[in-house]
């Protein structure tokens, strides 16, 4: 089966891109089957994670789907996924280099930014409590002191209200570092710039349909 992986920082949208594609091509949605998103922050407000049964379980059935046309396309979440309780995600979709095409989306910071605090703002004093608690819980993570300052400084953050500040230094300090290390590892196929959804849309299923094609598949 010819997987296709899409890559790219948290907040470019390949979550969006990975929903319309869907209207045309077999996918597995690793987010969907682990009801979670991609890091320690998938878990928050009104997401609840399945257990590593339920996600290996609707990975499979996902998997049936996409062998039936002997292709998928995957948002690429490394060996893990999940929040406090991490998921083991299972081969090949785990091994980047069991990816027939490296497809990376990139996006204007300006959006990056506005789709994190999408992601992550919360509605009411409860949740602003979830989130202090998840970066608290990361805190005892890390080991190396600007790690832990700049958690520090996130925290300090989100207890005075300045999500926009907060959502500066998690990608900057958090998730760009995480980025750098992981999307490069081997020569992207593919590098769009997701500036308009629709027109980011097109083309990757334009690239995908003129692959499949090259390597005789017809759907």
């Amino acid at each position: 089966m010819i997987i296709f992986g899409l890559f790219g920082k948290t907040g470019c949208g390949k979550t969006e891109v990975l929903k319309e594609l869907k209207k045309y091509h077999p996918v597995i949605d690793i987010e969907e089957c682990a009801n979670t998103r991609g890091s320690v922050l998938g878990d928050l407000y009104h997401l609840k994670q399945n257990d590593q049964e339920t996600f290996n379980k609707n990975i499979k059935n996902m998997e049936k789907e996409a062998l039936k046309r002997n292709y998928c396309i995957v948002e690429y979440e490394g060996r893990k996924i999940g929040g406090t309780n991490k998921l083991t995600i299972p081969e090949p979709y785990s091994d980047v280099h069991k990816y027939d095409y490296k497809i990376i989306i990139e996006c204007p910071y300006s959006q990056q930014i506005e789709r994190l605090l999408n992601y992550y703002i919360p509605k009411n004093e409860k949740e602003k409590n979830i989130l202090i608690s998840k970066f608290e819980m990361l805190r005892k993570v890390f080991k190396r002191m600007d790690k832990i300052k700049s958690i520090d400084e996130i925290i300090n953050h989100i207890k005075n209200d300045n999500y926009y500040s907060a959502a500066l230094l998690i990608e900057g300090k958090l998730y760009r570092e995480h980025y750098i290390r992981s999307a490069y590892k081997s020569m992207p196929d593919l590098i769009i710039y997701n500036d308009n959804l629709k027109e980011t849309v097109n083309f990757i299923d334009n690239y995908i349909n003129k692959k499949l094609s090259e390597r005789g598949y017809f759907g």
